[in-house]
């Protein structure tokens, strides 16, 4: 049932072969219908179903998806680009099959970048099963998949990620050398945020705006990065320019929102600029923990009371 990993020249792609006890009218209606297909995947905003018809999905803080529709046979195949804001343009395949049981649903998602690999295979696993079963969480689902296909990835070699020299340095805590790095070429938007360079980080979301979504080689945001480096104006910068405040990283060794990023790196003047901006104090990273567990976590009781005052709680236990 689990997916299946494997190399697309120099990207990526996930395989699925999923037997559902539908019919294959019902299963093409969960496809193809939008009411139906929001109700397993993402709320439809466009969907033209012809060749070269739109479609849109609205995952919403994480982004969203325009595509258009390349191959349709109804009741047997559906294909369509897929355009996720940060990411090269990709492309996902639906083929149902009759069977004795039911039908077989095949799903392949190519061309993919190899660090979403992962994601996409246990975001895709997770979705997978809520067309079976509306009631499953696919948050908590996409989490308990998520290192399974982390592993399938490193069996491929494709979690040996390129991060930058300047991030390198700055996550090792040197800041020194850091600032030498940047002396040496021209700072990308990711570098620009983590550095605190506002000046930089303007000219380059001028240049392109949608850069407040991309996704860093090792799985962050800009708006990530800037709330490690500590720079609030950055942070307001950013969130002036649309990022998103609750959008979860997907970093090998974390997926955690900006808020909960900024807390792990004790920068309280980042944290109170997220907090001002409407960040949600009690936003879980993937595996259930808050800012509050980890500000306290690290005996950081400033933090801590700081966001006691914004309304943040601890889970139940």
């Amino acid at each position: 049932m689990t997916g299946t990993l494997r190399d697309d020249g120099d990207r990526c792609a996930v395989r699925f072969e999923r037997l559902y006890g539908f019919s294959v009218e019902e299963l093409w209606a969960a496809l193809t219908d939008p009411r139906r297909l929001g109700g397993w995947l993402a709320p439809v905003t466009a969907w033209e179903e012809r060749v070269g018809g739109r479609i849109a999905l609205d995952f919403g803080e994480d982004g969203s998806v325009d595509g258009e529709i390349l191959a349709l046979e109804p009741g047997r195949v559906l294909e369509y680009s897929w355009r996720f804001a940060g990411e090269d343009e990709s492309v996902v395949r639906f083929e149902l099959e009759p069977r004795e049981q039911g039908t077989l649903l095949v799903l392949d998602h190519r061309r993919l970048a190899r660090e979403h690999g992962a994601g996409y295979g246990a975001g895709w696993d997770a979705h997978l099963d809520r067309l079976r079963d509306r009631s499953v969480d696919w948050d908590e689902r996409f989490g308990e998949l998520l290192p399974a296909y982390r592993e399938q990835a490193a069996e491929l070699g494709w979690d040996r990620v390129r991060t930058s020299a300047v991030r390198e340095a700055l996550y090792r805590g040197d800041r020194a050398a850091a600032e030498a790095e940047a002396e040496r070429s021209p700072l990308d938007v990711f570098d620009a945020a983590a550095l605190g360079r506002r000046d930089r980080l303007r000219e380059l979301l001028d240049a392109d705006p949608a850069l407040v979504h991309e996704l860093s080689d090792d799985g962050f945001t800009p708006l990530h990065l800037a709330a490690f480096g500590g720079s609030a104006d950055c942070v307001r910068l950013l969130v002036e320019r649309g990022a998103p405040l609750e959008r979860l990283s997907e970093a090998s060794f974390a997926r955690v929102r900006p808020l909960g990023t900024a807390v792990f790196a004790r920068q309280h003047e980042a944290v109170v600029a997220l907090l001002e901006a409407g960040a949600d104090p009690d936003g879980a990273g993937a595996g259930g923990f808050v800012p509050l567990q980890t500000a306290e976590a690290n005996g950081d009781e400033a933090l801590a009371h700081l966001l006691r005052e914004r309304g943040a709680e601890p889970p139940a236990p």
